[in-house]
């Protein structure tokens, strides 16, 4: 009897998207300790959708097992310390689709069949995201498992690289939100459902937009009553808070249901790799998420050059929240430090979900 990690993230999948079908929300899985995830968002009822299909199911920065390097070995080289909740990317399709059959066995009322498409679905990953370049994101060894008709959605950097590779049909350049384009149904695409969209914040003061953000937005939930847009912000390196002000200015306007970003600080001699829990605090109250998952906290396995000089400070939620107490002293019922009394803080591990409700 198989009862590997692939059999655990299944069950537990099981009874989470359960949940997720019945309430119409957004469930986001980790596939690994560090920053692999599918966001799993329930079809908005009335919308097309192929048979037999419950969930769109995306995809963000796989990289399952095996070494991550850039440049060389030699330079820079990681492993992952904790067993990713699956493997291969076969062992993701096959939990996706017995979570499929599960919803078909267990299929709400409101879905009607009429809703779906005639054509089968090929595919239970429906889009691929991938925030930057660097193979712990964009991993040749686990994107090559896809198959080609997957559409990619990477920053412009990976895109260059993936098109390169030769392994996918269509690689789509990501949009940036910003004070000019500030309508986030402009970064849908006919690769993608016409409520959903996928942008990038990125920032003038980092040339090379190693701190900025991923904004996959949606429009889920009854035809009866006007759909609100929400927004999942997934930043894994840390962007700087204050640029996600422009989600203040978007139209219609967006509410952030969830931010990913990590705890740990981790420098690189004086360049900051991550930004850190401080960072993250600040970025939660700027965008008003309900939610704020860590991710890129991964302690991994690491050998190269760059190892001797890298630094990590780490953060815990209870660590950072007591520094700001000790600078600010007592909190007042209006203060922004009570603020996060009504946010819903995760630290998923490997194979662990979360209901977005």
């Amino acid at each position: 009897m198989n009862n590997g990690p692939d059999l655990h993230l299944k069950t537990d999948l099981q009874g989470a998207v359960s949940k997720a079908l019945q309430l119409g929300r957004p469930l986001l899985t980790h596939l690994n300790a560090d920053t692999s995830w599918v966001l799993s968002i329930p079809y908005p009822e009335g919308s097309p959708r192929p048979a037999s299909r419950y969930l769109y199911n995306i995809l963000i920065d796989p990289w399952l097992q095996g070494a991550q390097s850039d440049l060389a070995a030699w330079f820079s080289q990681q492993w992952h310390v904790v067993d990713s909740s699956v493997q291969t990317i076969s062992e993701l399709t096959s939990c996706l689709r017995d979570v499929e059959n599960f919803a078909e066995s267990n299929s709400p009322v409101s879905y009607k069949q009429s809703d779906a498409l005639e054509h089968q679905s090929l595919s239970y990953i429906d889009a691929v995201v991938i925030s930057h370049e660097f193979t712990d994101h964009c991993n040749f060894e686990t994107l090559k498992q896809l198959q080609p008709a997957t559409p990619v959605f990477a920053t412009k950097k990976a895109a260059q690289l993936i098109l390169s590779w030769r392994l996918f049909d269509k690689v789509h350049p990501i949009s940036c939100l910003s004070k000019l384009n500030h309508d986030w149904r402009k970064t849908s695409s006919q690769d993608l459902p016409s409520w959903l969209g996928i942008a990038r914040i990125t920032t003038n003061r980092d040339a090379l937009h190693f701190h900025s953000a991923i904004l996959i937005t949606f429009r889920i939930g009854p035809e009866s009553r006007e759909r609100q847009t929400e927004g999942i912000v997934y930043t894994p390196h840390g962007i700087n808070a204050d640029d996600l002000k422009v989600l203040q200015q978007a139209s219609p306007p967006i509410s952030v249901l969830a931010l990913l970003h990590g705890l740990h600080d981790i420098r690189l001699s004086i360049k900051r790799l991550n930004l850190g829990a401080h960072n993250a605090l600040r970025a939660q109250r700027i965008s008003g998420s309900k939610y704020w998952v860590s991710t890129h906290d991964e302690i991994k396995r690491a050998a190269g050059f760059v190892n001797r000089f890298l630094k990590r400070k780490v953060w815990t939620i209870e660590d950072v929240l007591e520094e700001e107490r000790r600078e600010k002293g007592r909190i007042e019922v209006d203060s922004p430090l009570a603020d996060l009394r009504d946010v819903h803080f995760a630290n998923l591990g490997s194979g662990e979900n979360l209901l977005l409700a």
